[in-house]
């Protein structure tokens, strides 16, 4: 939880920085009409890391391109790549508390019952930022000054997220529970399958007696 905590401040860390970074180049601009410190980037790679990582679509040169698993079917756009890099690390993260730490040497059904306990906690967990997300009066937009649309994206894809661990919690429970009843159906089984052949044995005795 508390890595799940640390990797969602890094937006407010990023956007305190930021403010603190236009604060101070605020104080040294004025009263100096001559100021050309700011003119140029401080860096050739800050511009680099600006223009293909940060405001760069994912694919080729169009922002906000629609995301469609067929003509009729639209799930939404596609990310910019930071975005992607964003949401593809907080994927990682999720499948790394689900899957880390698991000792897969044990019987299975403790094994899913493990992966069952995580998988249900995370999605829990992750509603919380779901929710918050998804309403136009989201205090996190001021805060941080990010847009709704942003938001409305990064929301979707939790979305996602849930319903994958969701899924994955019912699968691991429905399969212990097979797992578990199993060996009481096939020794119920072959139990009325023997009570039947020696009632078929004993019927047959009795007609040929």
């Amino acid at each position: 939880m508390v890595s799940l905590a640390a990797f969602a401040a890094l937006p407010l860390f990023y956007r305190f920085c930021s403010v603190i970074y236009s604060r101070i180049r605020l104080l040294v601009s004025l009263g100096r009409e001559n100021q050309r410190f700011f003119a140029a980037p401080l860096s050739a790679w800050a511009s680099f890391i600006k223009k293909h990582v940060i405001y760069s679509p994912l694919l080729r040169v169009r922002h906000n391109r629609e995301f469609q698993l067929s003509a009729a079917v639209n799930v939404g756009t596609l990310p910019t790549r930071f975005q992607t890099f964003f949401l593809s690390g907080y994927l990682a993260g999720n499948i790394v508390f689900c899957t880390f730490m698991i000792d897969y040497a044990v019987d299975t059904t403790s094994m899913l019952g493990e992966v069952r306990n995580r998988t249900g906690v995370l999605a829990v967990v992750n509603m919380v930022p779901l929710f918050l997300l998804a309403g136009r009066n989201n205090p996190l937009i001021q805060l941080l000054g990010i847009s709704f649309d942003t938001y409305n994206l990064i929301h979707r894809w939790l979305g996602r997220i849930v319903v994958l661990e969701a899924m994955t919690h019912v699968a691991c429970w429905m399969t212990a529970k097979v797992m578990k009843c199993m060996p009481l159906l096939v020794f119920t089984s072959s139990e009325f399958k023997t009570d039947k052949e020696n009632n078929s044995w004993l019927g047959g005795r009795c007609q040929v007696d």
